[in-house]
């Protein structure tokens, strides 16, 4: 399924296209599950509503692809669309933004915990599309955008905690011949696996960092007190629209993403640091129950 997700290209492959493919991916990944739509009919409706609402100047945000207005202008734009085909389209996209509305509001209610079981929530996926293309659009530099793609990889990508993220050099990472790349985090015997999503960014900043930091390179102190935090707001001042980064809520996203595409929990919990599954309990109350279709697939033996 992700393979579908990540290699899925428009025909046409029109110019807009790489300006919004991150956030069409982002947004088939966290609801394949939650609609009853092959990924492939789904990444070719997602990708036309986003290219024609890049096209015609609208922001590059899931939430405002997906409006009512945006989905009412996007199919009369389409003239060759008729009949049920236009209701399947208009089908799609609402049931999307429906999965994507409970994602980023809707969470079921869940059981009081302990305050000091609590974690962060993970961010939805309109937000971390916001922060990637954020990320992505500030100057290249070590102290901008390359620090910030570095932040949301090893949080996003890898679930590392700051210590470890504030130790990562360019040597930790090693780009296999299958193209996934591996992080060595720093002070433990783990090897993490980058999610597809974040790899190439990944990549691409351990090439440049060498045996560097991956984060901020220049700092003089190995571990400085709020230094994630202080360069966070700094980086970020201006920013309308964006939420803030925050480091535990990019691991609760790497976490929580892995439960809901039903990774095995030891395999989440070894690659996370943790003693056991147990730890996992938490992030639990963000994970949507499995669809019947879905349930069906995987009880089947099906991929």
């Amino acid at each position: 399924m992700s393979g579908a997700i990540l290699g899925y290209r428009p025909l046409e492959e029109p110019s807009e296209w790489p300006l919004v493919a991150d956030g069409v991916r982002m947004v088939a990944a966290a609801t394949c599950d939650s609609v009853p739509y092959p990924v492939p009919k789904l990444m070719l409706v997602l990708s036309g509503i986003a290219t024609f609402a890049e096209r015609v100047g609208l922001a590059r945000d899931p939430m405002v692809w997906l409006t009512p207005e945006t989905i009412t202008r996007y199919l009369l734009a389409r003239p060759s669309l008729r009949g049920s085909t236009i209701q399947t389209y208009r089908s799609i996209l609402l049931r999307v933004r429906e999965a994507l509305l409970w994602l980023d509001s809707g969470r079921k209610p869940t059981p009081k915990m302990r305050a000091s079981r609590q974690r962060p929530a993970p961010y939805t996926p309109p937000e971390l599309a916001r922060l990637l293309m954020w990320g992505r659009g500030l100057p290249g530099t070590s102290t901008h955008g390359g620090s910030a793609l570095a932040l949301l990889a090893l949080g996003a990508g890898c679930g590392l905690f700051r210590r470890e993220l504030l130790a990562a050099r360019g040597t930790d990472v090693t780009v296999l011949p299958s193209e996934a790349v591996v992080v060595a985090v720093p002070g433990s015997d783990r090897l993490v696996v980058c999610r597809a999503m974040w790899e190439e960014a990944l990549a691409e900043r351990a090439r440049s960092a060498g045996d560097g930091y991956l984060f901020l390179p220049q700092r003089q102190a190995a571990e400085p007190k709020n230094g994630i935090t202080n360069w966070v707001k700094r980086i970020q001042r201006g920013s309308s629209g964006l939420p803030e980064l925050k480091l535990p809520r990019l691991r609760s996203t790497w976490i929580v993403e892995l439960l809901r595409q039903r990774v095995p929990e030891d395999v989440i919990a070894a690659a996370a640091g943790m003693g056991s599954t147990a730890a996992l309990a938490p992030y639990r109350e963000w994970v949507p129950q499995l669809t019947q279709a879905a349930t069906t697939r995987m009880l089947r033996g099906w991929a």
